[in-house]
């Protein structure tokens, strides 16, 4: 089943900052030699349009989509970066991930960026950003704001029918939260990486509880793996799959998580 399912979510060297499992080719070649149809390459350090582009020359039967994280190194909350990602491809892009004020207060003990005024309303940038978001049909991803940062974004992004993926919702964002956001239209990530020993803690049937709460149709399952300590993406699918059909999921419902969603926003149909 897990045969021809896309991750949304994978990282890979070169990165400044972590060790990782695979270079990008290797994961690549990896995912493919395992039967991932497609995966998003993530980095929180750099636009990763380039290496996606050549990778789909080098390795036949299998996409690499490109994407940009709007963390310091690209200049943060930055229309200029963004849109020359969004002229070279790129399918996805992410708020600020270890930048945000969120994770860096909590992690770093030091004030990152935020999305939001003193009223609680989206910056003006962040405006511009939404903008080409819908110009160049990207997908937006929420990164690691907080939660009530996400709450507004996801609305504002959702009027404007802007595809929606909240990251790794069960990191830190309360399944309410999830719901609410899911009625608007988003979907709601759900990573591996999180139930592996090494990472966070959480269980895989915690998940299957906060899928229940949204239902598949608004889920995606991805793996955000990629790390030296972690199984491979494409094993930590199979696992995530296997875990999601011994927690009760039909067949049909876990490809709807793991094909059809994430093949909807990518434009590769079902």
């Amino acid at each position: 089943m897990w045969r021809g399912a896309i991750d949304i979510h994978v990282h890979a060297g070169p990165d400044p900052v972590a060790d990782r499992r695979f270079d990008a080719y290797e994961m690549a070649v990896a995912a493919r030699d395992a039967g991932l149809r497609a995966v998003i390459f993530k980095s929180h350090e750099y636009p990763t349009v380039p290496v996606a582009c050549l990778l789909n020359r080098l390795v036949p039967d299998f996409t690499v989509f490109g994407a940009i994280s709007l963390d310091n190194e690209v200049g943060g909350l930055n229309p200029v970066a963004l849109e020359a990602s969004a002229k070279m491809g790129a399918a996805k892009v992410w708020m600020p991930t270890y930048a945000a004020d969120h994770w860096s207060t909590t992690y770093y003990g030091k004030p990152g960026i935020g999305v939001l005024d003193d009223k609680g309303a989206l910056v003006p940038v962040v405006h511009d950003i939404l903008d080409l978001v819908e110009q160049y049909d990207m997908v937006l991803g929420t990164g690691h704001l907080s939660t009530v940062e996400q709450l507004e974004l996801v609305s504002v992004a959702r009027k404007r029918d802007l595809k929606t993926v909240v990251t790794h919702a069960d990191m830190w964002i309360p399944v309410e939260a999830q719901v609410a956001m899911a009625r608007q239209g988003a979907f709601i990530e759900h990573a591996a990486v999180g139930c592996m020993p090494a990472s966070f803690g959480w269980s895989f049937d915690q998940v299957a509880e906060a899928v229940r709460a949204t239902g598949p149709g608004a889920s995606i399952l991805s793996t955000d793996l990629g790390q030296t300590d972690n199984p491979a993406p494409a094993e930590g699918m199979r696992m995530f799959i296997a875990a999601m059909l011994r927690a009760g999921f039909t067949k049909d419902e876990v490809e709807l998580m793991v094909k059809v969603n994430p093949g909807r926003l990518l434009g590769l149909g079902d």
